[in-house]
């Protein structure tokens, strides 16, 4: 398949899995800041703008999908020029006169605990009430974006014992074909369809949903086990659900080599179950 043939599938393909997404809005009614081939892409992560235009966020002329990613990109420093996306009215906004609500039952963008903006106090209240969550401005809102960088956010194993693993070795460019994020950034949770093409993922998670869309065996899929970050195949590995450590999408499912290895994790993690592959459904998919 050619490098376009691949982008339009991944496109096809994206668009259908984000057709029911909050944060997605026609093309049409998008405000895109940036130009070129970088027009839809956030610089930080990879994820396509217009999928998760409610939740974006600009500052020196770029675009960023959410407030994590402009939160990263800053080391938590309150950018003066930054403007947000009101969810009613899709028009960018000052930051600084937006009221958020965080923590609604309404997922949000890379984030564990999401985060819509409002140019109306009354419509953001409104929100609250169908939805739940609390009003903050923007320094408040940014100070949970925080919550987003435990301190173990992305532990590795120590060097006593650090030995020689096979990995899943990750092109700089590839990004994930469901959410379009750029998987390199994030070597312990890549995952990998390797057929005839090679398909790389930014989780678990994202590698099901691909898996059950097209119905494929588990016999191409490979994962990386969280501290070791030795490749796996995906059938033989045990997986963490509802744990404390969020992966770049949020809620995922985190795998191991060993089942003790998986059970330590849960405990030390607030894990709710250590699961084997064919006990993952496509509806826990779903739920995450």
């Amino acid at each position: 398949m050619e490098r376009r043939e691949f982008l339009i599938l991944g496109l096809v393909f994206t668009t259908s899995a984000y057709a029911q997404m909050f944060q997605t809005v026609p093309e049409a009614n998008a405000t895109l800041i940036q130009s070129g081939k970088d027009k839809y892409a956030c610089p930080n992560c990879g994820m396509h703008l217009v999928k998760f235009y409610k939740t974006s966020h600009t500052h020196e002329n770029h675009q960023y999908c959410s407030i994590h990613c402009l939160y990263e990109v800053t080391q938590g420093v309150i950018p003066e020029d930054a403007k947000v996306v009101d969810t009613i009215t899709l028009e960018l906004i000052d930051v600084k006169k937006a009221f958020y609500v965080v923590g609604s039952n309404v997922k949000g963008t890379m984030t564990r605990t999401s985060s819509y903006a409002f140019g109306s106090e009354k419509e953001a209240q409104n929100f609250i009430s169908n939805n739940g969550g609390k009003m903050m401005n923007f320094q408040e809102a940014y100070a949970v974006a925080a919550e987003d960088f435990p301190e173990d956010f992305g532990k590795k194993a120590t060097a006593s014992t650090v030995v020689p693993v096979t990995k899943i070795e990750v092109p700089k460019d590839a990004k994930c074909p469901i959410c379009g994020m750029f998987v390199a950034k994030y070597p312990q949770w890549v995952a990998l369809y390797d057929g005839d093409k090679k398909f790389y993922f930014d989780g678990v998670k994202d590698m099901m949903k691909y898996a059950y869309a097209r119905k494929l065996s588990s016999d191409k899929f490979y994962v990386s086990d969280y501290y070791k970050l030795s490749k796996l195949e995906a059938s033989q590995a045990f997986y963490v659900i509802g744990s404390n450590v969020y992966g770049p999408m949020g809620n995922e499912l985190i795998p191991f080599a060993t089942q003790e290895e998986a059970q330590s994790f849960a405990r030390d993690h607030n894990g709710q179950k250590v699961i084997a592959f064919d006990e993952i459904t496509e509806a826990m998919v779903k739920s995450l």
